[in-house]
């Protein structure tokens, strides 16, 4: 029993579809539910990847549902003969399935609404276990449905993250919370970090990650970015977190750039926007992937006005004023030539402040002294420059590309700390 609470409920995660173990399609589905079922305190043990299998996903789901209080099934409900997931549930129920006409009516004028024709084959789509609670999808014509099935509650969603999301915030996660006597003294606290190895990140927590912890603490990485959750149980819950989240925030404070997103360009927009600090990026090996992350932001036109794109030494020089000296004398992809770079972006943009970044992305172009994943940065802010060296050691041009924008708006965002 963990500390300060009663045993949390525990879940278990099914993905279905053939498109999935075969490998064309990517299951996101089951991170987003494993994410959203611990901020209401569910814990997942496992996750399954099965095909088109009626029969399979039966036995699993059968077994599922005498192991844990609550099992979330994912595809499968589209119209036609390889979306078996309404009848493999009601087969481990021991149930028929019976034909829903409202719901019928409502796919078929989904369809008319968007002048397309409503096929017989979607009426399959109004088949529900017996005794199911259908979950109204708002965005799509696959409903999605909660029933009882042994000691667990079993959802069906459809495939489509959006589908799935809406049906999750809409109904379900409500839904759950009254049938599963979710304890509402649960709360949680997200914070987003970078420039932190995960591995250096959990030798800092310590005892932090242990599972039987209350503030529990999750954690996972992607491009450099470690989102850790906190999750705190039991009447102190309040307390416990504000304690933890003192604590973490102290030890964490270089690393952390947002609590509520994980977006280093959102994060740096949030910073720049209330001073109205004027931006520039001059790029050389991300090829515009900065001003990409910046300007998918809404707003950002107000900080954000102008990005150079220099691939070549040339264009360092004509666009960016670069003496072509410095570049003979240093290579393009040195401190030296990444300052002039920023001075010469913030210069042309009429930018307070500035970030370039210059490196070998790979896969040839390194040599020894220069290997490949070696990028230099160098920002400026108020006329006055800063460099440093850094050596991704990330696989592929891609990824090396990918951890450089990102260090780059890291850079950045630190340099204003800094002021």
């Amino acid at each position: 029993m963990s500390a300060g609470g009663a045993a949390p409920r525990k879940a278990w995660l099914i993905a279905t579809g053939d498109e999935l173990i075969e490998g064309r399609t990517q299951d996101t589905n089951s991170g987003w539910l494993a994410r959203a079922l611990l901020e209401l305190g569910i814990e997942v043990e496992r996750m399954h990847v099965l095909g088109d299998d009626e029969d399979g996903l039966a036995q699993l789901v059968q077994l599922c549902a005498r192991e844990v209080d609550l099992v979330l099934v994912t595809g499968g409900l589209g119209p036609t003969l390889d979306d078996v997931t309404r009848h493999a549930l009601a087969r481990a129920a021991g149930v028929e399935l019976e034909h829903d006409e409202e719901i019928a009516l409502g796919i078929q004028r989904w369809f008319e609404s968007r002048g397309r024709a409503f096929a017989q084959s979607n009426r399959r789509q109004a088949l529900f276990p017996l005794g199911a609670v259908r979950l109204a999808n708002p965005i799509g014509t696959a409903a999605g449905f909660l029933m009882r099935i042994g000691r667990a509650q079993v959802a069906a969603l459809p495939g489509p993250p959006r589908e799935l999301e809406a049906i999750w915030q809409g109904e379900l996660r409500g839904l759950l919370s009254e049938r599963l006597e979710l304890d509402v003294t649960r709360l949680t606290r997200s914070y987003f970090l970078f420039g932190l190895p995960e591995s250096s990140f959990a030798d800092q927590c310590g005892a932090w990650m242990d599972r039987s912890e209350n503030p529990r603490l999750g954690v996972t990485a992607k491009a450099g970015v470690l989102s850790a959750v906190l999750v705190a149980r039991g009447a102190d819950a309040h307390a416990r977190l504000a304690t933890r989240c003192e604590e973490f925030e102290v030890r964490f404070a270089s690393h952390i750039f947002s609590s509520s997103s994980s977006d280093l360009a959102q994060a740096l927009f949030e910073r720049l926007l209330p001073q109205r600090i004027g931006f520039s990026v001059a790029e050389s090996c991300t090829g515009g992937l900065v001003a990409a992350k910046l300007t998918g932001i809404p707003g950002v036109s107000a900080v954000f006005a102008k990005g150079f794109v220099t691939y070549s030494n040339a264009a360092k020089t004509e666009e960016l004023g670069v003496p072509p000296g410095l570049l003979a004398q240093h290579g393009a992809v040195s401190c030296a030539v990444a300052e002039s770079m920023a001075l010469g972006a913030a210069r042309r943009a009429q930018a307070r402040l500035a970030v370039a970044i210059t490196g070998i992305a790979g896969p040839d172009g390194g040599s020894a002294a220069k290997p490949v994943g070696m990028v230099c940065f160098a920002t400026v802010l108020d006329g006055v420059v800063q460099s440093e060296e850094r050596r991704f050691t990330v696989r592929g041009r891609d990824l090396i590309r990918e951890f450089a924008a990102q260090t780059a708006l890291d850079l950045v965002r630190r340099r204003l700390e800094r002021r």
